[in-house]
């Protein structure tokens, strides 16, 4: 496939957004009665081209074991098993006839859940898989699965998940697509695997799935970005150049305050155009000192590059991770909120108690829009400037009912009219002014130098 032919694929995907909130709502709705998840940190969701659209959710659940039996078979598939998926590297491989048959069933509860092939190229892993027996669709006539990936562990980005399955000829019929979680890639290995329910039946179906390395290719390199007032450095350590992938393998090194920090990456060829991601910021090892943190990453690239671009230019950014700052009611304005570790500020020019009201002025980073659209900032400044109890400042509940007036556009002014009429004993030594500028950083991340490395 050559970068036309990719290119128009990739256009032509559509990621179901509304049937990824549903699975978030239905996954929430079974966890909230037995027990509420510890926040992880799983960096793929910022700045990605995620193609297959699942929503992980943190949950632990309990169940009875279930009868199993498979029988593998290792022979290539010839087929169109990945066809009906948004598995690029599958359909890939399928046309390359690399993709490995299975037959592997595990039943419980009267439903039979049968493996049916399985890949592993450089960093990615997929499987197909179909379920049969009696069970409980949705309204759309979808069948939904949860299942928990490697033992459900934590630190391992999606460990637990929902998953769509489409009606086929014997059932329904799935895919699962992931990164491999650790840092270093084995030969042959185990995928274990286990469903927790299929449709609105809870059981066990689980799995041990042998999978072998396609062959690859890794590239050693030494190159090095950095930006010295955030603090941050990320050296690339290696790239991956498997059949119809390639994984840029890098070291990031953050300071003790920012151990939330998001690498992302935007990569180039070497024509300057822009190669999509699968994955970005994939977080595979951690490791703590006295005044600094080092994360190994990985970011994934959907396709071979073998003679397609003869270097990678890389353009490395760092979400910077702000905390919360507060400014209480007493305070006599204007208040400059500035970030540490990067040019980022909020500058409360004034406030005042009137009539059941709370006015707040403020501007955000002296007007500079940076390339932004003005409607991002708007946004901004409805939804992370906020009045909240003192006692709850830590706390996110339902805003208090507020209004936003634009001051000045080109300056980036704006007005916030809280109404502190439904407060709860509302006084100026309670209530604090809450800034949130993570919400800034996220979208604007502090740009490293750029890197070139050569893939001859």
């Amino acid at each position: 496939m050559d970068k036309k032919q990719f290119q128009q694929e990739y256009e032509k995907i559509e990621v179901p957004q509304e049937d990824v909130l549903k699975a978030i709502k239905t996954g929430i709705t079974r966890a909230s009665s037995i027990e509420t998840p510890k926040p992880k940190r799983n960096k793929k969701r910022f700045k990605s081209y995620i193609l297959p659209a699942a929503a992980a959710i943190l949950v632990s659940l309990s169940f009875i074991s279930p009868s199993m039996s498979h029988v593998m078979a290792e022979v290539p598939l010839l087929g169109k098993l990945y066809a009906n998926y948004n598995d690029l590297i599958g359909r890939n491989l399928e046309s390359q006839q690399l993709i490995t048959k299975l037959n592997e069933t595990a039943s419980n509860k009267g439903i039979d859940v049968s493996i049916t092939s399985a890949y592993y190229d450089g960093a990615v892993i997929g499987i197909t898989f179909n379920v049969e027996g009696n069970v409980k669709t949705e309204q759309d006539g979808r069948l939904m699965g949860f299942y928990e990936i490697f033992d459900g562990k934590e630190g391992i980005a999606d460990s637990k998940e929902i998953v769509y399955m489409e009606p086929s000829e014997k059932g329904y019929s799935g895919h699962i697509q992931l990164n491999y979680p650790k840092s270093e890639l084995p030969p042959d290995t185990t995928f274990p695997l286990e469903f927790k329910s299929i449709g609105k039946k809870e059981g066990v179906w689980k799995f041990d799935i042998p999978i072998k390395q396609l062959s690859y290719e890794t590239i050693k390199t030494n190159e090095e970005s950095s930006n010295v007032n955030a603090g941050v450095k990320v050296h690339f350590d290696s790239i991956i150049k498997g059949k119809a992938s390639t994984a840029i393998n890098y070291t990031a090194t953050f300071p003790r305050e920012g151990k939330h920090d998001q690498v992302r990456l935007e990569v180039f060829d070497d024509q300057g155009k822009g190669i999509p991601l699968l994955s970005d910021g994939i977080d595979l090892e951690t490791n703590k000192s006295e005044h600094q943190i080092n994360v190994k990453g990985r970011t994934i690239i959907p396709q071979s590059l073998k003679e397609k671009t003869s270097y990678l230019e890389i353009h490395p950014k760092v979400a910077v991770h702000e905390k919360d700052q507060f400014i209480t009611l007493k305070q006599p304005t204007p208040i400059e909120i500035n970030s540490d570790r990067q040019n980022l500020s909020i500058t409360v020019e004034n406030s005042t108690l009137k009539k059941g009201k709370f006015i707040v002025d403020f501007q955000v980073n002296h007007g500079d829009m940076r390339n932004w659209d003005f409607m991002f900032f708007k946004d901004f400044a409805r939804n992370n400037i906020s009045l909240v109890k003192e006692s709850e400042k830590e706390i996110y509940k339902e805003p208090m009912k507020h209004s936003i007036k634009v001051l000045d556009e080109d300056n980036l002014r704006f007005r916030s009219t809280f109404e502190i009429g439904t407060a709860s004993n509302f006084s100026n030594h309670n209530y604090v002014i809450r800034l949130n500028l993570n919400s800034l950083s996220l979208n604007m991340p502090v740009e490293l130098e750029t890197v070139k490395i050569d893939l001859n």
